[in-house]
């Protein structure tokens, strides 16, 4: 079973893996499936 985070907005909740993307460039997109939110460049311990 995976984490779950909960969307900013519309506070949904869903798994890591259906929320976030991973770009080469160490940036990270969170993008919620229900309201469409979308949060990028999210600051990671790896840059």
């Amino acid at each position: 079973m995976l984490p779950k985070v909960q969307c900013p907005k519309c506070h949904t909740e869903a798994e890591l893996d259906q929320v976030l993307t991973a770009q080469s460039n160490q940036n990270v997109i969170y993008r919620c499936q229900n309201c469409s939110y979308e949060c990028r460049d999210i600051h990671t311990s790896k840059g």
